[in-house]
C-alpha cells in the first residue's frame, strides 16, 4: 500500500535453512540452549494458573517455578492441547515446483506471473521454483501433469525446451489459515489464561497474514510478554517445523 519504494524483496537464495534455522541453531546453543528433536508434545499438565509439566513422548518435563513456556505449534494442534483456545479453522494450500534446470544467465531472481499457472518464479543459482498460493484446486491434480503444465510456462518465460526436466512438486494442504475477516477474528494474542504460558505461530495476531514475517514477529510478541509478566527466566520452548 505505501508504494513500490516500501517493498523490497528479500529472496534466501541458499534456503530458508541457511538464512533463518541455522543462525537462530547457533545462537541458541552459544546461550547454552539445549535443542531436542523427535519429541513429540502429547498433553500440559494444568496446574493453578500456570503448566507444570510438559509430557512428551519420551518422558516429561517438569516445569520450575521460574520457568515458562513458548507454545509454538500449528494451530489445530495446539487448540487440541489447550483446548478453548482461539485459533483460525479454515486454511489455504500451497503448491511448490522445483526443476532442476540451471536458470539462463540474466534471468530475474524472482518473476510475478500474471495470468498464468504459475504465479511466482525464483531462479536460484542450480534450479527453478515456482510458487502458487491458495491452490486447494490443485491438490487432487497429478503430480506430473501438474509438472508438465508449470514447466511449460517457466519454458516460455526463459525460452527453453518444453521437454520436461526432473521435478519436484510439494503440496502443502494447510499452508496458511484462510485471509478472511471470519479467520483474523479468530487469532489469538499471545497471552493464555496461565501465567507462564504464552502462543507463538504466524496465526496469533500479529497484525501480519500467514508469512515468515508474521512467525519472527509472534515470536518477538511472546518474548515481550513473558518480560512483561516477569517470566523471564528459563524458557521452555516447544514448536514443530
Amino acid at each position: 500500500g505505501a508504494g513500490g519504494r516500501a517493498c523490497r524483496p528479500l529472496i534466501a537464495v541458499e534456503g530458508l535453512s541457511t538464512a533463518f534455522v541455522d543462525p537462530a541453531l547457533r545462537y541458541l546453543e552459544s546461550r547454552g540452549a539445549e535443542i531436542r528433536y523427535g519429541r513429540r508434545l502429547r498433553a500440559l499438565t494444568l496446574g493453578q494458573g500456570r503448566i507444570e509439566r510438559l509430557d512428551f513422548t519420551d518422558e516429561p518435563t517438569v516445569v520450575g517455578p521460574d520457568d515458562a513456556v513458548v507454545l509454538a505449534l500449528p494451530p489445530w494442534v495446539a487448540t487440541d492441547l489447550l483446548p478453548g483456545t482461539p485459533a483460525p479453522q479454515e486454511f489455504r494450500s500451497i503448491v511448490n515446483a522445483h526443476f532442476a534446470v540451471r536458470p539462463p544467465e540474466g534471468a530475474p531472481l524472482i518473476l510475478g506471473v500474471v495470468g498464468g499457472l504459475t504465479e511466482w518464479l525464483f531462479a536460484y543459482p542450480d534450479r527453478f521454483s515456482v510458487t502458487i498460493s491458495g491452490a486447494d484446486h490443485l491438490l487432487d491434480e497429478g503430480r506430473e501433469d501438474l509438472a508438465r503444465r508449470i514447466w511449460v510456462e517457466i519454458a516460455e518465460l526463459n525460452g527453453l525446451a518444453r521437454e520436461l526436466p526432473s521435478w519436484q512438486i510439494v503440496k502443502e494442504k494447510r499452508a496458511t489459515f484462510a485471509a478472511t475477516p471470519a479467520e483474523a477474528a479468530r487469532r489469538p494474542g499471545v497471552a493464555t489464561r496461565y501465567r507462564n504460558l504464552v502462543l507463538a505461530g504466524d496465526w496469533t495476531e500479529t497484525g501480519l497474514p500467514s508469512t515468515i514475517e508474521g512467525a519472527i514477529r509472534s515470536g518477538t510478541n511472546a518474548a515481550q510478554a513473558l518480560f512483561r509478566t516477569g517470566m523471564c527466566g528459563r524458557a521452555q520452548a516447544q514448536g514443530v517445523a
